[in-house]
């Protein structure tokens, strides 16, 4: 059903993760005490046994940070972090040497999982406002696996269903201090029941 999306709506999706990743940039400011930018370069549906491709090493482990929605909108929206961009961030933002993503400390979890619920809870908040539906998230968890795991898990409900694709909303993120631009990944997978619900809002 995604793939019927057309450019103007996925335009409009794309608006949706301006404004979104605009208030979470405000929001990582403050918490960090330093200046954030996160760009959206693209939005685009991808069919479900692509997105490990999407990654440098498709069975490398990622840090996945997951939100489930409820109310007006059911499924999940998950952000997605490459290990070296999680080393990365870890380095810069609590001066931990993370060489295997596999064995956070608790303080590096806690803050990946605050930055996951800054990001996909302002971009459900600017979806909600958006299509006028009402999306509730529920707290974020934290996972660290293969992406083909994560994807796996995901995606049974939706290929029973019939459904074989979900949104991704590349992110890029530039906090001070940090050189690199870093790269995320949010992916939106509305249960069917919310896909019409949401596809009925861009003007399907």
């Amino acid at each position: 059903m995604l793939e019927k999306l057309t450019d103007v709506q996925l335009d409009a999706i794309k608006e949706v993760g301006n404004i979104g990743t605009g208030n979470a940039a405000t929001a990582l400011s403050m918490m960090l005490d330093k200046k954030v930018d996160i760009s959206v370069p693209q939005v685009k549906v991808v069919p479900i046994s692509k997105i490990p491709f999407l990654f440098e090493k498709p069975e490398e482990v990622v840090c996945s940070v997951k939100m489930e929605l409820r109310e007006d909108m059911t499924g999940e929206i998950l952000l997605i972090f490459e290990p070296n961009t999680v080393k990365i961030i870890a380095k810069a933002l609590t001066g931990v040497e993370v060489n295997d993503v596999t064995e956070l400390d608790e303080f590096t979890s806690s803050m990946l999982k605050e930055i996951g619920n800054i990001m996909c809870g302002s971009y459900v908040t600017a979806l909600a406002g958006f299509t006028n539906l009402f999306i509730n998230p529920e707290p974020p968890e934290l996972t660290i696996d293969m992406i083909s795991a994560i994807i796996s898990e995901i995606s049974i409900p939706l290929a029973m269903a019939g459904e074989e694709s979900i949104m991704l909303i590349e992110t890029l993120i530039e906090i001070e201090g940090i050189e690199q631009k870093l790269q995320g990944y949010l992916l939106l997978v509305p249960s069917v029941e919310s896909l019409e619900k949401l596809l009925k809002a861009l003007g399907m």
